[in-house]
């Protein structure tokens, strides 16, 4: 508990820390990878990889901004509709595709993406095609458009604060521990009275819909919205997170957030090596720490508690 609130009290100093708008920028897209990485956390709890979380952030996205745009709904409720409603549509799609398991289901989810993606390019009369949509209004809050990204930044922070303890409740519920069961060992768990398919449609629509939510929160802070905002590429990168940070801890997906989101920037400057330093970062970081950037902590505590890591 002690390093959770400094770690939120360092957050909530960050603007404070810079007035660099850039790096405020950065600050906001790891606030929103780390819901997408949580969300996505949510769905891998019981046993399942998801290959189109980045279709559910675009559903989410599109909803919102056409509330927002052509029926006037203010945009923070139409961010919650728009995660509930992708919340809904996942649970419908999640007790056809979730009776597949193992590479079968991570084909099924690539190809929602696929079809997500067409439907986005083709559907001009809604979606405007390629050209997407431009002009999205911004959060309000009290009235106040958060036009600043100091202002959103804090919005994004309470967003995540607030998904981040619905995560850590619920895997600390009889939902948690049913969804362990099922990722461990989904025939024990069967055998043990557990309903299998419910919990896995429940953690896939929760998974979903948070995403959702994340996503149409991204269309209002970028103020636009089109078939490149949200590819394949953002599925793999958040799957990528959560194996950098600790898939099996709820911490992880936030460390790796933190760690990816900035990191491309950081190397943009190393024309025609930067895609080989990025590679071998994140390959060092997966053989060497297999854990994940989460088990850095661990190891910490272990040695000052006197205990031996093992190696």
């Amino acid at each position: 508990y002690a390093a959770a609130a400094a770690g939120l009290a360092l957050a909530i100093a960050v603007p404070q820390l810079t007035a660099n708008q850039f790096y405020l920028h950065l600050a906001n897209l790891a606030l929103l990878n780390a819901i997408f990485a949580m969300s996505l956390g949510l769905i891998a709890a019981v046993g399942q990889l998801s290959l189109g979380h980045a279709a559910f952030a675009a559903t989410g996205a599109y909803l919102s901004a056409l509330g927002a745009m052509q029926l006037k709904i203010p945009p923070i409720l139409g961010i919650v509709l728009a995660g509930l409603v992708t919340g809904l549509l996942a649970a419908a799609l999640g007790r056809i595709i979730l009776r597949l398991r193992g590479v079968y289901f991570v084909l099924v989810t690539f190809l929602v993406d696929q079809v997500c993606t067409l439907v986005a390019l083709n559907w001009e009369s809604v979606t405007r095609g390629a050209n997407g949509l431009v002009g999205i209004p911004p959060i309000r809050v009290f009235g106040q458009a958060l036009g600043s990204r100091a202002y959103f930044y804090y919005a994004a922070l309470t967003a995540f604060v607030i998904v981040f303890i619905f995560i850590w409740a619920l895997m600390r519920s009889q939902y948690g521990r049913a969804f362990r069961s099922i990722a461990e060992n989904i025939q024990l768990a069967e055998s043990s009275g557990i309903d299998t398919s419910r919990y896995q449609v429940i953690a896939f629509a929760l998974g979903s819909g948070i995403a959702g939510a994340a996503g149409a929160a991204m269309a209002h802070y970028i103020r636009y919205i089109s078939p490149d905002t949200f590819t394949f590429h953002d599925s793999v990168a958040y799957i990528t997170m959560l194996g950098v940070g600790g898939r099996q801890t709820l911490v992880g997906g936030v460390l790796g957030a933190a760690f990816l989101t900035p990191l491309p920037e950081l190397l943009r400057g190393l024309e025609g090596v930067q895609h080989i330093i990025y590679g071998a970062i994140l390959l060092a970081v997966l053989l060497f720490l297999p854990g994940g950037l989460v088990s850095i902590g661990k190891r910490v505590l272990r040695r000052k508690k006197g205990v031996e890591t093992p190696t």
